[in-house]
């Protein structure tokens, strides 16, 4: 599988932390086929510019909204519910990645036409079934804040 080596940020030790993320090359830029999982920003898709230093610039959007899911130890069959729910409306599961605590943290894509109101309702409905687990949007805020929305799904 061919992937594109993404910067996540610079680690406290000053040097740069990365993410390898499925990717196709399309001449100079790269088509995410997977969400990613630290590289915060972008979704599967979405066509990236990728500079020398792993940095990139989402030059195009590919409709998709991806979702980081966090889970307690123990909490396996409610995210495999919550990937069910996700699955109806027209999303996968890219992955699944483990913390120091033994807490789960899953990438989740979504296409854009399932609608925020429908996303929030089922991510909020997972997050009453789970008050310990977190939800939070990829691609949806500016990195660099957090809360300003990006609106690249407003035309």
């Amino acid at each position: 599988m061919t992937t594109v080596r993404l910067l996540v940020q610079i680690g406290r030790s000053g040097r740069p932390v990365h993410e390898d993320v499925p990717a196709q090359p399309e001449g100079r830029r790269w088509r995410l086929l997977a969400s990613p999982g630290l590289a915060m920003g972008a979704a599967a898709g979405d066509l990236l510019e990728v500079r020398d230093d792993q940095s990139f610039e989402v030059v195009e959007r590919g409709g998709n909204v991806a979702v980081h899911v966090s889970a307690p130890p123990g909490a396996d069959a409610d995210v495999d519910r919550l990937k069910g729910e996700i699955e109806g409306l027209g999303g996968w599961s890219d992955g699944k990645g483990w913390t120091r605590d033994r807490s789960t943290l899953t990438v989740f894509t979504i296409p854009f036409r399932a609608g925020f109101p429908a996303i929030e309702s089922t991510l909020n409905t997972y997050r009453k079934r789970v008050p310990t687990g977190e939800w939070y949007y990829v691609n949806v805020y500016d990195p660099a804040d957090d809360s300003t929305p990006l609106n690249w799904w407003v035309s």
